[in-house]
């Protein structure tokens, strides 16, 4: 399995839901978002409570 970053989630971290709705759970994983909106950090912590999410990309 392969461990992917996702940037610029988005609310529902489009990256995790893509990989889902293709039937690829078993080939990919969402290993961290990154986000810059507090709003749509609070939606990716409520919907994915144990992947870490990080505001700033360059870090």
């Amino acid at each position: 399995m392969k461990s992917v970053l996702s940037l610029f989630s988005g609310i529902g971290g489009l990256c995790h839901h893509g990989i889902s709705a293709a039937g690829l759970s078993h080939k990919f994983r969402v290993q961290q978002f990154v986000e810059i909106s507090p709003y749509s950090q609070s939606q990716l912590h409520h919907e994915q409570p144990g992947i870490p999410i990080h505001a700033d990309i360059t870090n």
